[in-house]
């Protein structure tokens, strides 16, 4: 039996790699326009690594759907090729063959569950860390060759005619009215002297000197002033907060144990969304094995056509399952795509095998 399970094993680790492959590629490809957008004035290490964070986010998903395409395209081609009726004939159950997807989809899942739960929050996290190194990169190498600086991911502007080192003279600040200078209704100042010093490595603040700030209209003096800006500030500031995605599962429920979520069932669900995301292949090769196997005299395409059918109901609960726990605070609701998979598995993975 064990040569039976390697024979399709190795067909169902090719498949689902070249699967999985391919869609990684599409995926990473269609998130570059998105991360240059986001990384103007980065690096191509910089791009490269934000648009690898972004891709992983579409793991799990690219995981259960190469798995079920592989599954369901190496047995139909056993199936078209009278490889599953040999095997009945020999007196052999299609519970054999089906076992080597079984074994797959275990394993699977337990990389999945890994991910799910340590690598991919990280990952999350991190990808919206990058563009603050960017900024920080970009103030340390400043280009000094230029009579006019914007400060990265914010709406001031400094022009100077003449620059000594780190101080800029006879210069004009554009900024909203308030956002530099408390009070300040004019969007430019004019200042005699600009200090902007570059930042130690491990610093995470950009300090602005301003000497000699005058009103541009009645040019009278308003004194000086001393702006310190946190990177992570100015990059983040049209970011949304971090969410349960960012928290990898231990220090979530941690927390909810604790008492000091604010959302303690909005953690669960998500704690139960992972792990039900982490379930799929091992729950999907069953159904792919009999699809596969009924779609026999019809053909690869009419298999993954089918194939179809328990991929839109898993995305479907998915879908419910969040609505679901947003009207009645009820994180069991994750698991509703598991129940919707075993609603159609069951009878048929029950008609086929037994068949």
């Amino acid at each position: 039996m064990w040569k039976l399970h390697r024979y399709y094993l190795k067909e169902l680790a090719i498949s689902a790699g070249i699967t999985f492959l391919v869609l990684f590629a599409i995926v990473l490809i269609s998130s570059v326009p998105r991360v240059i957008q986001r990384l103007q004035g980065g690096s191509l290490y910089d791009a490269a690594l934000m648009t690898l964070f972004f891709t992983l986010d579409s793991f799990p998903h690219l995981l259960t759907i190469s798995f079920l395409i592989a599954t369901v395209l190496t047995f139909a081609r056993a199936a078209q090729d009278r490889e599953l009726t040999a095997i009945r004939a020999a007196g052999i159950s299609p519970r054999v063959p089906m076992t080597a997807a079984l074994l797959a989809g275990i394993v699977l899942s337990v990389a999945g569950s890994l991910a799910m739960h340590y690598l991919i929050p990280e990952a999350h996290y991190r990808k919206y860390r990058v563009l603050p190194e960017v900024i920080r990169n970009v103030i340390l190498n400043l280009k000094l060759d230029k009579d006019r600086i914007r400060i990265p991911n914010s709406d001031i502007v400094l022009t100077f005619r003449r620059q000594e080192g780190a101080d800029y003279h006879e210069c004009t600040v554009y900024c909203p009215p308030g956002k530099l200078i408390e009070g300040m209704r004019s969007p430019i100042v004019k200042v005699d002297t600009v200090s902007i010093p570059k930042p130690a490595e491990n610093s995470e603040n950009i300090v602005i000197e301003l000497h000699g700030v005058h009103d541009p209209v009645g040019n009278f003096p308003l004194g000086d002033y001393t702006i310190v800006r946190n990177v992570y500030d100015i990059a983040d500031k049209d970011r949304r907060p971090d969410q349960n995605e960012d928290l990898q599962s231990d220090h979530l429920l941690a927390e909810v144990l604790r008492g000091v979520h604010p959302l303690p069932h909005e953690a669960i669900y998500a704690l139960f969304r992972r792990c039900c995301f982490a379930l799929m292949p091992a729950l999907l090769a069953p159904i792919g094995f009999c699809l596969a196997e009924l779609t026999r005299d019809r053909g690869r395409v009419m298999a993954l056509v089918l194939a179809l059918v328990p991929l839109g109901a898993f995305y479907l609960g998915d879908a419910m399952g969040a609505r679901i726990v947003f009207l009645s605070h009820n994180p069991w609701s994750a698991w509703l795509p598991a129940v919707l998979l075993a609603t159609i598995g069951v009878p048929l993975c029950w008609r086929q095998l037994r068949r």
